[in-house]
Formats: structure tokens, C-alpha cells, sequence
């Protein structure tokens, strides 16, 4: 499960980066003022250009691939084509490490390395590396200062956007790239880890899922969580009351708020702080359940409808902005909802005689002789299909799970495939009931229980579910 997902993520990244330095490529003149607002280190010009073309949420993308490339080429200015080489031997590496700790260790030393590939000094760097006998790991050093470089450019260049945190108690850096969901849960015990043999894991979200996230921030007054189909929007404020409490120091000890957003041509706007003029609404900023009125850490955002919006595949932003009117808008989170329970499963049973021919049973009765069982199901979920259970349910609480008679038993699970649906179209099974010596003389309902994935109201309860049966008596 972890394999697939990195593999998807990282498959993704590779997508989203080729997109966004395509978009960038196709203007010329932005183009160029990105690279050299990149080699400036200039944050604000670096912000400019890519928010004008609606790339900030690719900010860190696009300057890991100008990073990579700048180090390719500063590398093979200063160290020259590569040699031929094996692949690298743990004795390789580990003297490469020896190396590394050897110049950090002379403050002197590592200065002179560094500043020699920031200013893409050849003859500086290649004394260095012929003074200390280091050919052998010129392009490795290179790297490694060249990388470490980057990723602090980066850091000032693209500073953190507001996030969405958690989505229904997962946090998003266990949803995968079409919007399912993995646990365990933030708190934990709501969701658990992925099983999916069991036909747990990869979790849509249902009912209401409650939205958590990190402003980024600090002079940050309001903020506003909105949906839109499509990554690229258009986008719609949510504009659900958001209820909490806040602590007082008399009893009850808590007072219930219900914040309401902003309406009008602005809508969905909640305040952080308290906006009143005297600062007397305890209602207005975000009370002291939901994280506080302030700008640190996580918050709860608000509880999200699900329902309102077809079963479907969306995209949430986390808006914020000042007092002044700078915004900033988080990279969108991509969420799929079902709150669909799969449909009533349909289930018949035929008895094949010896002779090949069929009968239709309905509440019949049939004993050993009279030849095998046709049992024909058809159980699915289209969206998140989780598990199907396909019993003989007798009395006294008997229940003895239907194999077929090449021992493959009907009940099943997704097993961590998305595409597998279940049963969709009428699937026929031959059943020997009188082989399987826990099958005695009795009335039996054949009962056929599928269930989806759905995360609902932010818990794994069994996903929803649906059921259907049929009657038959089992005589000897």
C-alpha cells in the first residue's frame, strides 16, 4: 500500500511539475523573469510572476526544477564530464561520507567549498579539490553543496502557503492523489490503518468531514475554505456555521459559540480575532476549541456537508488574507466524497439437476440427489466498493460463508484494488451444500451483505451498506 502510494505521489509530482514549467515556458518574457528573479533570490519578484500566472501553488515545484538544473550545469562547469564509473560500492560511500564530515569539520575549509560553487568559481574550486586530492568525488561535493543551497533558496523564495491539514480525522499526507484516504486517524481510534485484504483503506469521505488547517500567516485576520470540481475552479466559499466553545473560568466552564461567515458579494469569510470594535463578541474569532483567535498552529476550519455536492471528485482551498487585503491561497486538496450506499444486491438461486437442467427456487426445498445450487449474485459499489459477505444463515445463529465447487468462496474484498467494483454484472456460482459438513437440515436465508469505503461524519464504521436474500430449506 505505502510502495503504491509513494509511486502514485510520485508520479504526480513529476506531472505537476512538468505542467507548471510548460505554462511557464509558453510566456517568454515571464519566463525569463522568473530565472532571474530565481538567481537574484528576489522572493517578492519570484511571488509576482508566478502568482500572476496562477503558479504559486507550484511555487516550490518550479524552483526545485530550476534548482536541478542549475546544479547539473554549475557541477559540469566546475568538475568537467563525468568519468566513467561503476555504480557506487558501500565502501564508496562510506568513504565519500569521511570526506563530507572532513570538510565540514574546518569551518575554513567548508567556506571556501562554498563559496567557490556559489560563485561558480572554476579555478577555486578546482585548486580545492586537486589540494585535497578529491577528484574522485568532484561531482558528489558539488552536488551536495549545490543541493543544500537550492533547497534553502527555495525555502526563502516560496515561503509555506496556507494548508488544509486534515480532511474527516486523515491527515492529507495520507490522501492519494484521486482523494482517498488511508488511516490511522488524527485522533486516533476513528480510522484505522489500511487492511485492505480486509477491505479497509483507501477511504472516500461521507457525511460530514470535518476540515482542519495551518494559516501561514501571521498577520493573517480572516479565512475562507472553498470547493470547486476542477483544480482549476472556478471555486464556491463554503458558508456553513461553524460551531465550538469557548472556556470560561465560571460554570458551566464552557460557552457554546455558532460562527456564521461573511454574506453579501464577499461570502464565506470567518474572522480569526474577535472584530468587534470593543472586542466583546466571543463569538467572532475562532473560539477556544476550534484552536483559539490567533494564527498558530492548526485549526479547525469547519465542518464540511458532504452531501450537498453529487458524489464526485473535488478540490478544497484554504484562503487567507489581511487586514490590508493580501491574500494567499493554499495548493488545492484533493478529496473524493460518496455518501451513495452501493446498490440492493440481487441474488438468485437455481437448482441444476443432473441432468443439466435448471430450476427456479423461491423459498423451495431441495435434498442430496436432487443435483447442485446455481447461485447468482450481483453486489457492487461503482465508487469504493470495500467488502461482500455471501452467507447460508440458519438457525441458532448458524452461518456458514458459500464456497463454489472449486473451492472458491463467493465473499471477497477489494484488496486494495481500486478498480474492482465487486459483483457488477450477475455473476453465477455452482454450491455443493451437503459437501460442506456444517450445512445440516434446516430453513436457510442465502444472504448477500456488500458494503462501501465511505469515512462518514470523520469515523470507519463499515462504510454504508446494503443487503439482499433468498430463501431455501436444505433437506438430507
Amino acid at each position: 500500500m505505502e510502495d503504491r502510494r509513494s509511486e502514485d505521489e510520485r508520479l504526480l509530482e513529476l506531472r505537476q511539475t512538468a505542467e507548471a514549467v510548460a505554462t511557464l515556458a509558453d510566456d517568454e518574457a515571464s519566463f525569463k523573469r522568473v530565472v532571474e528573479a530565481f538567481r537574484a533570490r528576489d522572493a517578492a519578484r519570484f511571488d509576482a510572476e508566478l502568482t500572476r500566472l496562477h503558479l504559486r501553488d507550484r511555487c516550490r515545484l518550479i524552483c526545485r526544477w530550476l534548482c536541478t538544473k542549475h546544479c547539473v550545469l554549475t557541477c559540469f562547469k566546475l568538475c568537467g564530464p563525468l568519468r566513467k564509473q561503476e555504480e557506487a560500492s558501500i565502501s564508496e560511500i562510506r568513504e565519500f561520507a569521511r570526506v563530507t564530515a572532513r570538510i565540514a569539520a574546518d569551518d575554513s575549509l567548508l567556506r571556501s567549498f562554498v563559496e567557490a560553487v556559489d560563485h561558480e568559481d572554476v579555478a577555486a574550486f578546482g585548486r580545492l579539490i586537486a589540494e585535497h586530492k578529491l577528484e574522485r568525488f568532484c561531482h558528489q561535493l558539488c552536488h551536495w553543496l549545490c543541493a543544500v543551497r537550492c533547497r534553502l533558496i527555495c525555502e526563502q523564495l516560496c515561503p509555506p502557503l496556507p494548508l488544509i491539514t486534515r480532511v474527516g480525522s486523515i491527515p492529507i499526507s495520507q490522501i492519494g492523489p484521486q482523494g482517498f484516504g488511508d488511516g490511522s486517524s488524527l485522533p486516533p481510534g476513528q480510522v484505522p490503518p489500511p487492511s485492505p485484504a480486509a477491505g479497509v483503506g483507501d477511504h472516500p469521505f461521507g457525511a460530514s468531514a470535518e476540515l482542519r488547517g495551518v494559516f501561514n500567516m501571521p498577520p493573517a485576520t480572516q479565512y475562507l475554505v472553498e470547493v470547486a470540481s476542477n483544480p482549476a475552479g472556478p471555486y464556491t466559499p463554503m458558508t456553513e456555521p461553524v460551531h465550538g466553545y469557548n472556556y470560561i473560568p465560571v460554570f458551566p466552564f464552557i460557552q457554546p459559540v455558532t460562527r456564521i461567515p461573511s454574506g453579501g458579494a464577499d461570502p464565506g469569510w470567518f474572522n480569526i480575532f474577535d472584530s468587534t470594535a470593543a472586542r466583546t463578541d466571543p463569538a467572532d474569532g475562532i473560539p477556544d476549541s476550534n484552536g483559539g483567535p490567533n494564527t498558530i498552529a492548526e485549526k479547525r476550519l469547519l465542518d464540511w456537508t458532504t452531501p450537498v455536492l453529487p458524489d464526485g471528485i473535488y478540490y478544497l482551498r484554504l484562503r487567507v488574507r489581511d487586514g490590508g487585503g493580501n491574500t494567499r491561497v493554499s495548493s488545492p486538496q484533493v478529496v473524493q466524497t460518496d455518501n451513495t450506499p452501493p446498490p440492493m444486491p440481487l441474488i438468485s438461486l437455481r437448482l441444476k439437476k443432473p441432468d443439466g437442467t435448471t430450476v427456479l427456487l423461491k423459498c423451495g426445498k431441495v435434498k442430496k440427489g436432487d443435483g447442485l445450487i446455481e447461485v447468482t449474485v450481483q453486489a457492487f459499489d461503482a465508487r469504493s466498493f470495500s467488502r461482500l459477505n455471501v452467507a447460508a444463515q440458519g438457525n441458532s445463529g448458524l452461518s456458514v460463508p458459500i464456497v463454489d465447487t472449486s473451492s472458491v468462496p463467493l465473499s471477497k474484498t477489494y484488496n486494495g484494488n481500486l478498480a474492482d467494483q465487486g459483483y457488477p454484472v450477475p455473476t453465477t456460482f455452482l454450491w455443493d451444500p451437503w459437501s460442506d459438513p456444517r450445512i445440516v437440515p434446516c430453513c436457510y436465508v442465502v444472504r448477500i451483505d456488500v458494503w462501501d469505503r465511505a469515512v462518514l461524519n470523520n469515523s470507519w464504521s463499515g462504510g454504508h451498506g446494503n443487503s439482499g436474500w433468498e430463501a431455501i430449506e436444505i433437506g438430507l
